[in-house]
């Protein structure tokens, strides 16, 4: 029987979801400002890619146990 997460433990996994996330932002943003994109395009590509990416990493730590 696995151990439950601790409360420290599901916080770090929250704040590594959310740090990738805010990765994902900014490697949208520069790469739809590198080529060409207007600055509403960049915000919109950054706001989705934070999204995704902090949604799929926290649906992982779910299913390996850390939430």
């Amino acid at each position: 029987m696995p151990i439950p997460p601790t409360r420290t433990t599901k916080v770090m996994a929250l704040i590594i979801a959310l740090q990738c996330g805010l990765i994902a932002a900014l490697i949208a943003f520069m790469l739809t400002r590198h080529f060409d994109g207007s600055v509403l395009t960049a915000l919109t590509s950054s706001g989705a890619s934070f999204i995704a990416v902090a949604a799929l990493v926290r649906t992982i730590e779910k299913e390996v146990g850390f939430l």
